[in-house]
């Protein structure tokens, strides 16, 4: 009996410090090409990248395996499927991409720490393609 407890509070212990981090991303016009994603740490450090494709306008991801921390997460569609981020001129760009917090670009590119957010627990995030 001691043996299943310790086990059990060792799992616990894990899974409190590996949260679910949940992020669905809509806002898409068409199915076509694929969603990039990348997760970065508070010093803009990039920690993960994933490619997915989009069913029904949008894409629901879950990553496992970040520790708690401040994060924040950078996406965009790339419809041409050249694995990046396609701008015109002024370095605006012409496909739609979003971040975590909805942080918006005013004038210019937006501010990275608006888009930090804690994960201590488990998270869901909702971001809205621009």
């Amino acid at each position: 009996m001691k043996k299943i407890l310790f086990f059990m509070l060792i799992s616990a212990v894990t899974l409190a410090q590996n949260p679910k981090l949940k992020v669905h991303i809509k806002g898409f016009e068409n199915n076509k090409g694929k969603l990039m994603l990348e997760v970065l740490d508070a010093k803009k450090k990039s920690l993960k990248r994933l490619i997915q494709t989009i069913e029904n306008r949008q894409v629901m991801v879950e990553i496992q395996d970040l520790s708690s921390g401040q994060y924040s997460v950078r996406v965009f569609h790339d419809e041409n499927d050249n694995r990046k981020l396609d701008t015109g001129m002024f370095g605006i760009p012409k496909e739609a991409w979003g971040m975590s917090n909805n942080v918006k670009a005013i004038m210019g590119p937006p501010d990275f720490k608006e888009s930090l957010f804690w994960l201590k627990e488990d998270k869901a995030l909702e971001i809205v393609l621009k």
